[in-house]
């Protein structure tokens, strides 16, 4: 696969969970694996290639930077470093299972001419989900606009997904937003007309660990969002 697809990991501060995830990969495809690339924004102690160095060198591409760049501005650099048509993205902390699948996903994706992201499930959850905006709200809530087998075409999907490279190119993450970047980035995606799915025969595994300092909640980038997008909410159900 290293030809044609790439893993994208970015990491701060939870080198242990980038270890383990780079392990799963070698683990389970072996010669046969996407190349690696991995983005760490930590500070220098808590550095992946500082705390794990044996797993470090298991890795294509190792990209550090200043402190705390942010998620949206990691993945856009991951992006534009890599080469291959196809990247892969999940959060840090996720693991390829047996049930990933990912050579099959990858195949899906290329399968399908009317799917330019294709996600899978992270554990049982990040099920499928519709957009629907009335101008001033935005309700993000379960649903498929159709499906035919495992797979469920929609608008917004989890943190582990396979696309081609050059779709997320054009959208690419607002780097503005730290956090409360995922619901603007597929928000982009449908407006733009990319054609997103969710196949739910395949997952990752996932034990969310919160990084050292870590703060879920910034409203500010709630407000940001909001206001970049002229709205007044956003609405989960």
């Amino acid at each position: 696969m290293r030809d044609q697809v790439t893993f994208c990991i970015k990491t701060i501060h939870r080198p242990q969970c980038c270890a383990a995830l780079v392990r799963s990969i070698h683990e389970y495809y072996g010669t046969n694996r996407p190349a690696i690339h991995v983005l760490d924004d930590g500070k220098p102690e808590l550095r992946f290639s500082t705390n794990c160095p044996t797993e470090a060198a298991m890795v294509d591409q190792l990209i550090e930077t200043d402190f705390d760049i942010g998620l949206s501005a990691g993945r856009n650099r991951l992006l534009d470093a890599s080469e291959t048509p196809i990247v892969v993205f999940t959060d840090d902390d996720h693991l390829v299972t047996q049930r990933t699948r990912l050579p099959e996903l990858v195949d899906k994706l290329n399968k399908h001419n009317d799917i330019d992201l294709l996600a899978a499930l992270s554990n049982d959850e990040e099920r499928p989900r519709l957009l629907r905006s009335n101008g001033r709200r935005l309700r993000i809530h379960r649903g498929a606009l159709k499906q035919r087998g495992s797979i469920r075409w929609c608008h917004y999907v989890g943190n582990c997904f396979v696309a081609y490279r050059d779709i997320l190119q054009a959208i690419r993450w607002d780097e503005s937003l730290k956090v409360e970047e995922h619901w603007d980035f597929f928000w982009r995606c449908k407006v733009a007309g990319v054609n997103v799915a969710c196949d739910v025969s395949h997952s990752f595994k996932h034990e969310h660990i919160d990084p050292p300092g870590y703060k879920r909640h910034r409203p500010q980038f709630l407000k940001r969002g909001l206001e970049k997008h002229g709205l007044e909410q956003v609405i989960w159900r």
